[in-house]
């Protein structure tokens, strides 16, 4: 299993606040590395093709784990993990790339 997926799987089901949108985290991508958190309420209806309605889907965001520079770990993210967790995060995104 990936290492930075092995690191942030207990996170999934945990609520966060993050960007400006409160969830519950849902997943975690590796390439490149976010969270996916879904709206506790809410559904968005989704549209085919010809923009007909289809069904209604939760809300989703994927908010990234890197600052906007791609260069440190997102400061949002590092205030709300607990602390050896942003350590172990950032050594393994940051300190690995250099």
């Amino acid at each position: 299993m990936d290492p930075l997926l092995r690191l942030l799987e207990p996170l999934i089901g945990s609520p966060l606040h993050l960007d400006g949108f409160s969830g519950t985290v849902v997943d975690v991508l590796a390439d490149p590395p976010a969270l996916v958190l879904a709206a506790g309420q809410g559904l968005a209806i989704e549209c085919d093709h010809l923009g007909r309605p289809q069904q209604q889907t939760g809300v989703n965001h994927t908010i990234s784990l890197l600052s906007p520079q791609g260069s440190a770990l997102s400061a949002e993210i590092q205030r709300q993990l607990p602390e050896p967790l942003a350590r172990a995060l950032h050594a393994l995104l940051i300190d690995a790339a250099e």
